[in-house]
C-alpha cells in the first residue's frame, strides 16, 4: 500500500494542474496564512497578508474555459520565485475553516521551503503537495498495522481513486480521513483486547483526540468504541462512564472551542433563518426528513458511490469504467481473503454498522441544515468523497459479517485489481487535463466544447428575438472532426407560432454546415437545441459562426448568455446590449472512439 501510494500517488502530484484539487484554491490560501502562524481562517487581512499572485494566476481554476494545460507550462513557470508575480492584496480569502492539523504538512513545506529557503513557487505547492500525501500513507499505514482484522480490506479503502486523488492534491481529506482510519482501527485493537484499563482508556482518549481534529462529518465516528465494548470489560470501576466523560470533554474543547474561533464571526449563531428553519423542521418533522433522505438515496445513490471510488476534481474529465469495476472487484477479493482469516465478535460487527449508519446519515443531516434550502426536493452538496473516511466502517463490518473458509488466491487477485484501477485511473486523468478531447479515447459519443468553468446556463438569456434580428456567435473549434453544434435556449412563454432559424456557417468556405427552423412551441424551457452535420475532419482552430434569428413577426427564441465574456479571442456580435458576453454553445467533434464508431443520431426533421 505504502509503495502504491509513493508511486502512483506521486505521480498523481505531478499529474494533477495546480488548483485542480477539490477547493485547492481556498486551501493554498489557508496554507500560506498557516505558513505565517495566522491559525484563524481570515483573521489577518490581505492588506496585512498579502498572497503570491502566482499561486493565483497558475491555478487551473482561474481558466474561465477550462482546457489541457499547456505543455509548456514547467519550462515557462519552473524558475518563477513565489514573488515573480507581485502579491494580491484585496480578495483572496479562504473558505477553509477547518482545525490547522488537518493542512499541517502543506504549512510546514511552505513555511520552510517557501519562506526560509524561498525555492521557486511551483518547487514549493508541488512538494507541499507530496508532504500531504506521506501524512495520508503513514496514517494508512499505521491504520493497517493496528486493526486486528480486515487489514486487505483497509488498505484496499485507503487506495480508493478519489482517496488518492485527495491525496496527492492539498487539502483537509487527507488527514482527515486518516484520522479516521486510525481511529477506527486503534478502537478495535483495543476492543480486542480481554479487559480495558486505564492505559486502554486513555490510548481512545488520544485516539478521539486525533479524530476531533478531522473534518466535521467524521466526529460522530467517535460512538465507536462505546458500542464495541460493555461497561463489564472495564477493570476499572466506573471506567465506561469516565471514558464517555473524557471523550465528549475532548470533542467539546477541539470541535467547540475550534467552531467558535474560526466560525464565530462569520457564522453567528442562531442568526441564519434558514438554518434556523432547517433545523426546527427536522425538530418538528422527521419523518418528512427521513423520507427526503430515502429518496435522495434512491435518485443518486449509484452516484455517489461512483463518485466515492473515482471522481476528479470539479468533477473535471471522465474516469474510465474499467477503474471502476476493477477496484469494485479488487475490493471484493480484499474482503473475501480478509474473512478466512478467522471469527469476528457478533458485537463488533454490529457496532461497526450502526457507527456507519449513525455517520452517514450525520453527514446528510449537517448538509441538509446548512445547506439545503427549505422545501428542496433534495439535499444539497452531497458528494460522494464525504464518504471516504466511513468506508472502513461497512467494510469492516461486512468482513466480521461474511461466512468464508478458503480464500484461495484472493490476495493476489486484489493486489493486481487495485494495481488496474489506479493505473487506469491515471490514464484518464493524464488524457482528462493535458489532452484535448482527451476522454473521447475511452468514453464513447461526441467530445463536446467549450467545458465552463461557470456553468450557469440558465442564469441570463437574451430578450425574446425581435422580428428580423439575428444574433452571431463567432467560435475558434479546438477539436477535429466537427460534426454538431448546440446552443442553450429557453422557449417557455413565448409565442407559440413564432419561430426561430439557426444557422451554422464556415466562413472561409463560404459553406452553410446545418441549418434549422424550430417552432417556439418545439422549443426546449431552458435546454440545448442541437444540429448535428457530416463531420468536418479538418476543423482544428478554424473559425465558425453560428447564427440565430426569428422568421416572423412573433418572435423568436430566448438565447442564453454566459455571465460574462468566457473567450477575448470570439464575440457574439448583432445586438450591443450584450456586448461583453457569449451565448451559451457547445460543439461536438468525432475524436477518439467517435472517430471508429460513430454515436447514434435521431435525424432530423427534413421540414425544419
Amino acid at each position: 500500500m505504502v509503495a502504491t501510494l509513493a508511486i502512483l500517488g506521486t505521480a498523481f502530484c505531478l499529474l494533477i494542474p495546480m488548483g485542480a484539487g477539490w477547493d485547492e484554491e481556498t486551501h493554498l490560501v489557508r496554507v500560506w496564512d498557516l505558513a505565517h502562524l495566522r491559525l484563524i481562517p481570515n483573521e489577518a487581512t490581505r492588506h496585512e497578508l498579502p498572497y503570491p499572485a502566482i499561486f493565483w494566476n497558475l491555478s487551473y481554476r482561474r481558466q474561465l474555459l477550462v482546457r489541457p494545460v499547456d505543455p509548456g507550462f514547467w519550462s515557462a513557470y519552473g524558475e518563477a520565485r513565489i514573488d515573480s508575480q507581485g502579491y494580491l492584496y484585496a480578495g483572496a480569502t479562504t473558505r477553509s475553516f477547518y482545525s490547522p492539523p488537518t493542512l499541517m504538512p502543506y504549512a510546514l513545506v511552505m513555511r520552510y521551503a517557501g519562506l526560509k529557503y524561498d525555492l521557486p513557487a511551483l518547487v514549493v505547492f508541488y512538494a507541499s503537495r507530496l508532504a500531504g500525501l506521506a501524512a495520508y500513507a503513514l496514517l494508512a499505514w499505521l491504520a493497517v498495522r493496528l486493526t486486528p482484522f480486515g487489514k486487505w480490506t483497509m488498505a484496499v479503502l485507503a487506495l480508493t481513486p478519489t482517496a488518492v486523488f485527495q491525496a496527492a492534491t492539498i487539502g483537509a481529506d487527507p488527514v482527515s480521513t486518516g484520522l479516521a482510519m486510525v481511529f477506527v482501527a486503534g478502537c478495535l485493537a483495543m476492543a480486542a483486547r480481554p479487559s480495558l484499563g486505564w492505559r486502554e482508556g486513555l490510548w481512545i482518549v488520544v485516539l478521539a483526540a486525533g479524530l476531533f481534529w478531522a473534518k466535521g462529518n467524521v466526529a460522530v465516528v467517535a460512538i465507536l468504541p462505546f458500542l464495541l465494548v460493555t461497561p463489564s470489560r472495564f477493570r476499572v470501576r466506573g471506567g465506561y462512564p469516565l471514558l464517555a466523560l473524557a471523550v465528549a470533554l475532548v470533542g467539546v474543547v477541539e470541535v467547540g472551542l475550534w467552531t467558535w474561533l474560526a466560525y464565530s464571526e462569520i457564522l453567528p449563531f442562531g442568526q441564519d433563518p434558514s438554518t434556523t428553519s432547517q433545523a426546527a423542521s427536522i425538530a418538528t418533522a422527521p419523518l418528512d426528513f427521513i423520507r427526503l433522505l430515502v429518496s435522495d438515496l434512491w435518485a443518486h445513490g449509484a452516484t455517489y458511490v461512483q463518485q466515492w471510488i473515482g471522481e476528479y476534481g470539479y468533477g473535471y474529465g471522465s474516469v474510465p469504467l474499467l477503474s471502476h469495476l476493477a477496484f469494485a472487484a479488487g475490493l471484493l477479493a480484499a474482503i473475501l481473503a480478509d474473512r478466512a482469516t478467522g471469527p469476528v465478535p457478533r458485537r463488533t460487527r454490529y457496532a461497526l454498522a450502526l457507527t456507519f449508519l449513525a455517520s452517514a446519515a450525520g453527514t446528510f443531516l449537517a448538509l441538509y441544515v446548512a445547506a439545503t434550502p427549505a422545501g428542496a426536493e433534495q439535499i444539497e452538496g452531497i458528494q460522494g468523497r464525504y464518504f471516504t473516511p466511513l468506508a472502513p466502517l461497512l467494510g469492516l463490518a461486512v468482513v466480521a459479517s461474511l461466512r468464508v473458509r478458503q480464500a484461495g488466491r484472493a490476495p493476489a487477485f486484489s493486489t493486481a485489481s487495485i494495481a488496474a484501477s489506479l493505473v487506469g485511473f491515471g490514464v484518464g486523468l493524464q488524457l482528462s487535463y493535458h489532452v484535448a478531447c482527451g476522454t473521447a479515447h475511452f468514453a464513447p459519443g461526441l467530445c463536446y466544447l467549450p467545458v465552463y468553468k461557470n456553468w450557469a446556463p440558465n442564469e441570463r438569456f437574451t430578450l425574446p428575438l425581435a422580428p428580423q434580428e439575428m444574433l452571431t456567435q463567432e467560435m475558434v473549434v479546438e477539436c477535429s472532426g466537427l460534426s454538431e453544434i448546440r446552443v442553450w435556449v429557453d422557449g417557455s412563454g413565448l409565442p407559440a407560432e413564432g419561430r426561430t432559424r439557426v444557422v451554422f456557417r464556415d466562413p472561409a468556405t463560404d459553406r452553410d454546415l446545418a441549418q434549422r427552423t424550430v417552432a417556439n412551441r418545439d422549443l426546449p424551457d431552458g435546454g440545448w437545441l442541437a444540429l448535428p452535420f457530416e463531420p468536418e475532419w479538418h476543423s482544428l482552430g478554424k473559425l465558425y459562426l453560428l447564427s440565430m434569428r426569428s422568421e416572423d413577426a412573433a418572435g423568436g427564441a430566448r438565447i442564453a448568455l454566459t455571465l460574462g465574456e468566457e473567450s477575448p479571442e470570439i464575440q457574439l456580435r448583432g445586438n450591443p446590449a450584450y456586448e461583453g458576453a457569449d451565448a451559451v454553445f457547445r460543439y461536438g467533434c468525432a475524436e477518439g472512439l467517435a472517430r471508429f464508431f460513430p454515436p447514434l443520431r435521431l435525424p432530423i426533421d427534413p421540414g425544419d
